[in-house]
């Protein structure tokens, strides 16, 4: 049973402990069926290949950012493996990592192919920077055919809303090229004017570099949870002591 923004956080959720029913989208391409990636498919090194080769595609293939873009030349196809088994890594080691809060989900075609998939846990990031009230999207990616049909939307908000009453905030990296899907979806832009934002943008771009110029910072509350103290500002607060 999920708890009230006003209620105690010490409930965790997530695909450990509540998992997210299969369901289907309706595309006008077809029925996509939309499963969690478990532990056991993360244990399976083909299924974490291709979750790693789904996001690593995506990432390089939709953004200006010349650090990701130089992977597409063919005679960068060797760094590109390379790029690909540190990401691998990465994905392979969330569940490593995973407080039970961690949700993966896959949205697949009728003959079985890879068409959209989100990773949300607990925001912990490089940086040193973490809150266990905040929900990180750390990954979202749809097939350029199943595009402008709500898919990534669907996927993030099913894999979120597992967290109403445990998280009070939802944090994203976003590319630049992104920034206007997620608008839409109710996200802001984090505001650099801001002492408070600007201190755990400037904590985090420190381990990124990316920030303007290709991630734009975004974040917006739960549902229910608006009058809570925003989690930058708790961060802040923390770290200031």
């Amino acid at each position: 049973m999920l708890l009230s923004c006003k209620n105690s956080f010490s409930v965790s959720f997530g695909s450990k402990n509540n998992p997210v029913e299969n369901f289907q989208i309706k595309t006008n391409k077809g029925t996509l069926y939309v499963k969690e990636f478990t532990k056991k498919n993360a244990d399976n090194d083909e299924s974490l290949y291709e979750l790693a080769k789904f996001f690593t595609d995506s990432f390089i293939y939709n953004t200006k950012d010349p650090s990701l873009t130089k992977y597409i030349d063919p005679l960068n196809f060797q760094k590109y493996l390379d790029l690909l088994k540190r990401i691998t890594k990465y994905y392979k080691q969330m569940f490593d990592e995973d407080d039970g809060n961690l949700t993966i989900l896959e949205a697949r075609n009728s003959i079985g192919e890879l068409c959209g998939a989100v990773v949300t846990q607990t925001f912990k990031d490089y940086s040193g920077l973490a809150d266990s009230k905040t929900c990180y999207v750390d990954s979202v990616a749809v097939k350029d055919s199943y595009r402008r049909q709500h898919v990534g939307q669907i996927l993030m908000d099913k894999a979120i809303n597992c967290s109403k009453g445990v998280y009070t905030d939802i944090f994203l990296a976003s590319d630049n090229m992104a920034v206007p899907f997620q608008l839409k979806n109710g996200y802001r832009i984090m505001n650099y004017e801001n002492k408070e934002e600007k201190f755990v943008i400037d904590k985090i771009n420190r381990f990124r570099g990316d920030y303007p110029e290709y991630i734009t910072f975004m974040d917006k509350k739960i549902d229910g949870c608006e009058n809570t103290e925003p989690w930058y500002k708790r961060i802040y607060q923390k770290l200031k002591k």
